[in-house]
């Protein structure tokens, strides 16, 4: 052996130790590198909701597993040295039930996305994505990597989300590392997703160790508590609830004799749970851990969270008289929530409750209330500048006006609820957009008998259905986000205008009716 090869103290057992500790050395350094580029990432509440009520459209326990979707969307918002912040999610499309492909049309919506953040000048950008795996656990499969080698490779931020709705709520025992050192096991309840990013994004995708070529990274739900929680599993059991029927159905062959009606927002279907029944003891866990705020940051944190949890515990009591016909309490119950959020300066909370409670107030037929709810909806949202509820706003008070049924308030009952569909379609809520078209298309054939504007607004609902079928809107919770449902209303309304046509006296609108939904390009 030549001298050079040698141990220098010609000691074997040295030797071994050098390389040990060699080992060890680069072990740690492999550490560190994860460590390093695996920020922690804090997750809104509100964003993990999204994803939670996004996912269940597809997958849910009223549609039988073997007709469950893979979803996909972007998470939004903001890093800096420490930490990956994720403010919202972004839902964007579904796929088969192992796969969800983009093709440019979804590119072309995330390049939309960027730039109405661009403008909105908050310095949000996209830091994530987030895709589902119904029933499949969670991990990265093959294609996952790829997906995230492209987005990694140009932000090292980038992380994927993965969520599996079957886990969730499920309880798990973990063990906690005391102060002392000591462990001892800890009940949690699983969120039912992980995050996880590349570890090297150098590695040549046909290495054989590619599909282990990622890791685990910690995140926090900020925002998250168990009152949260349930109000979420509260407004997913009767979101599942509603689109029960129509999971039935959508197979069905279509024929004028016999459709698929849809229900017009707000609903009057009542809810049951489809879900597993959440437990509501005090030392539920939701398998995250708070990070280091510091004293002071820490205490204000703290106050914020007691706050939160207090107020949405309001809201959860609310959801309960609800659902035990006590109308009363539970207008109340959610008069107290909003106030708390309002005064701690949290609209968009303020926003959506403003939303659900209304259409609850509609369901049990307190219209009065309905109508005083929606005023608060619609003078806020103005205030905010929120296009998305203040179309929900126009579309309410124009619904309020139609239960009226004084023909005396159509004209304006109409006009607001066109008013909704423009700020829908500005929004980018092409469902809701449709499905306000579809409404004054209804009115003006059914209680008008005007064929003509009929038509034309059969024929933009038709439009904004077949828009939908491409771009969900994260805000857009009810049935009419179900693609199944949007091609079938589709369909009803071609066939509707088919039949409607022949009885049109204008020619040439007629025949540009036609001509237009003979052109369009349907995305199913």
């Amino acid at each position: 052996m030549s001298e050079k090869f040698k141990n220098p103290n010609n000691n074997e057992n040295s030797g071994n130790e050098n390389i040990e500790s060699n080992l060890e050395n680069e072990g740690t350094k492999e550490e560190k590198q994860i460590e390093k580029i695996s920020k922690p990432v804090v997750i809104r509440a509100d964003a993990y909701k999204t994803i939670i009520l996004y996912t269940s459209r597809f997958a849910n326990k009223s549609i039988p597993p073997a007709e469950w979707k893979e979803i996909y969307g972007l998470l939004i918002g903001k890093s800096d040295e420490e930490l990956v912040y994720v403010e919202r999610a972004e839902a964007l499309t579904f796929g088969h039930a192992t796969d969800v492909q983009l093709d440019e049309r979804h590119y072309g919506f995330i390049e939309e996305i960027q730039e109405k953040l661009d403008k909105e000048g908050k310095g949000y950008y996209m830091v994530g994505w987030f895709h589902s795996h119904p029933g499949l656990n969670l991990f990265f499969s093959y294609i996952d990597l790829i997906n995230q080698l492209g987005f990694q490779q140009n932000n090292n931020d980038f992380c994927g989300l993965v969520f599996d709705h079957t886990l969730l709520g499920k309880k798990k025992e973990e063990m906690i590392k005391a102060e002392d050192g000591s462990e001892y096991p800890m009940t949690k309840y699983d969120t039912g997703f992980e995050i996880y990013k590349i570890t090297d994004v150098s590695m040549n995708i046909n290495d054989p160790g590619f599909d282990n070529n990622y890791h685990k990274i910690d995140y926090v739900v900020d925002g998250l508590n168990k009152y949260f929680f349930a109000n979420v599993l509260s407004e997913l059991s009767a979101l599942v609830t509603e689109g029960k029927p129509l999971q039935s159905a959508y197979r069905e062959e279509f024929s004028q004799e016999k459709k698929v009606q849809a229900p017009s927002e707000p609903n009057d279907i009542k809810t049951k749970n489809f879900l597993t029944e959440i437990p509501m003891a005090e030392d539920i866990t939701f398998g995250v851990d708070d990070f280091f705020y510091g004293e002071i940051d820490g205490k204000k944190k703290q106050k914020e969270i007691k706050l939160k949890e207090t107020t949405e515990q309001l809201i959860y009591e609310g959801n309960q008289a609800f659902e035990n016909k006590d109308s009363f309490t539970g207008i109340e119950k959610f008069r107290e929530g909003i106030e708390k959020y309002r005064e701690n300066k949290d609209f968009e909370r303020v926003l959506e409750l403003l939303r659900i409670v209304t259409q609850k107030c509609i369901s049990n037929e307190h219209l009065i209330f309905a109508g005083e709810f929606s005023d608060d909806l619609y003078k806020l949202a103005k205030k905010q500048n929120h296009r998305f509820y203040l179309g929900v706003a126009y579309y309410i008070r124009g619904y309020l006006l139609l239960k009226k049924g004084d023909n005396e308030v159509l004209e304006d009952a109409l006009n607001k609820i066109q008013d909704a569909a423009i700020n829908f379609e500005k929004e980018g809520d092409f469902a809701g957009a449709g499905m306000c078209f579809n409404k004054i298309g209804s009115i003006y054939q059914s209680r008008l008998n005007k064929l003509e504007n009929a038509c034309l607004f059969y024929r933009a609902a038709i439009e904004n259905f077949n828009k939908a079928l491409l771009k969900m809107h994260p805000l857009r919770t009810d049935f009419w986000n179900k693609p199944d449902l949007l091609i079938q209303k589709i369909v009803e309304l071609k066939d509707i205008v088919e039949e409607l046509l022949p009885n049109l006296e204008n020619i040439e609108l007629k025949n540009k009716i036609s001509k237009d939904i003979k052109n369009l390009n349907f995305n199913f």
